[in-house]
């Protein structure tokens, strides 16, 4: 076995271990394709003075395909709240910055300087599965880090949208869908108008 597909294979069972700990917590059994990587990243916004935030860093394939699309790591922040998947990501892509904490803190851990700096925020939790309460929370703190007028991406694996757009004052569309990702999974957009 390779280097890389022995990497891949330990990064899987990371995953899948974090799973069997906590399903509604991951959403997913595995880690996101190289499919939905791509449609991910192509859907990114990033002026020269801004950063990207991802909120839910997992093992990192979303992280490092950021990386891949021509965002510095020096303008790339991660939060994973899973102290196990946080330390994975820090060794994956040890030049981003990683904070193991709560993503609904980010505009105090990210400060002042970074506040309506974001050009886009990359949602990875299944907000699906989180009461409405916490969803609010999730996106007040993403609508005080995104830039005025920016728009959040959040990648899902629900046919339809999975956020409740009028409970949320939310507006917002799917921007892609891909069969390749166990389980196939749509990007949306969402934005408040």
């Amino acid at each position: 076995m390779t280097e890389t597909a022995s990497a891949t294979l330990s990064e899987s069972w990371l995953f899948f271990r974090r799973w069997l700990a906590d399903p509604w917590a991951m959403g997913s059994v595995a880690p996101s394709s190289r499919a939905l990587r791509r449609r991910i990243t192509r859907e990114i916004r990033c002026e020269a003075d801004e950063v990207v935030v991802e909120f839910g860093g997992g093992t990192g394939p979303i992280t490092a395909a950021i990386l891949e699309s021509g965002i510095s790591a020096d303008r790339l922040y991660s939060f994973e709240i899973d102290r196990d998947l946080a330390r994975h990501l820090r060794v994956r892509c040890p030049a981003v910055t990683v904070i193991a904490d709560d993503c609904r803190k980010a505009p105090e851990l990210l400060g002042e300087a970074l506040c309506g700096k974001v050009g886009t925020v990359v949602i990875g939790i299944p907000m699906i599965t989180f009461p409405l309460e916490f969803q609010r929370e999730v996106l007040d703190a993403t609508f005080r880090i995104l830039r005025p007028g920016g728009r959040f991406l959040l990648y899902s694996f629900m046919p339809h949208s999975p956020l409740n757009r009028n409970a949320l004052d939310l507006k917002g569309e799917r921007l892609g869908f891909t069969l390749r990702n166990l389980p196939p999974a749509s990007v949306w957009g969402y934005w408040r108008g």
